[in-house]
């Protein structure tokens, strides 16, 4: 049960982690779109 205590939290850090990552590369796509466009 130790175990599970410690791997539910990384999990939880993980996926924040790339949720953060994937709206920064979208954020940054979405910019360089706009400036080809304008």
């Amino acid at each position: 049960m130790m175990l599970l205590t410690w791997i539910i939290p990384l999990v939880m850090i993980c996926v924040w982690g790339l949720g953060i990552y994937a709206l920064v590369l979208l954020i940054k796509a979405l910019r360089i779109y706009i400036d080809k466009n304008s």
